[in-house]
């Protein structure tokens, strides 16, 4: 949803532009299994710099529904970084638009 988000945006000013493309890219580590290192922390500076610096609200609303991922996931995140995963069935729960540049 995120990489949506970003792709659809309109890409007239930074956050837009920067932030949403690479809170994107980034958000897929979390959902892997494994080492994580400091990806939740980096996401969610970046969501503060995003945040209330835009010339509409998309933005805004792209980091509340991460902020809300990460809050919400927040054991699933740490049985991840500590190389688990908890769920029992591993098909996508929505579908996954292919990779647009």
């Amino acid at each position: 949803m995120l990489r949506y988000l970003a792709l659809e945006s309109a890409g007239q000013c930074g956050p837009c532009l920067n932030g949403l493309p690479r809170i994107a890219a980034t958000f897929p580590t979390l959902a892997a299994p494994g080492p994580q290192g400091g990806t939740r922390e980096d996401i969610a500076r970046w969501a503060g710099l995003v945040e209330g610096r835009r010339a509409c609200h998309h933005p805004d609303g792209t980091v509340r529904l991460v902020r809300s991922a990460l809050t919400t996931f927040a054991a699933e995140l740490d049985a991840h970084a500590a190389g688990h995963c908890t769920a029992t069935d591993h098909s996508p729960l929505l579908p996954v638009p292919a990779n647009r540049s």
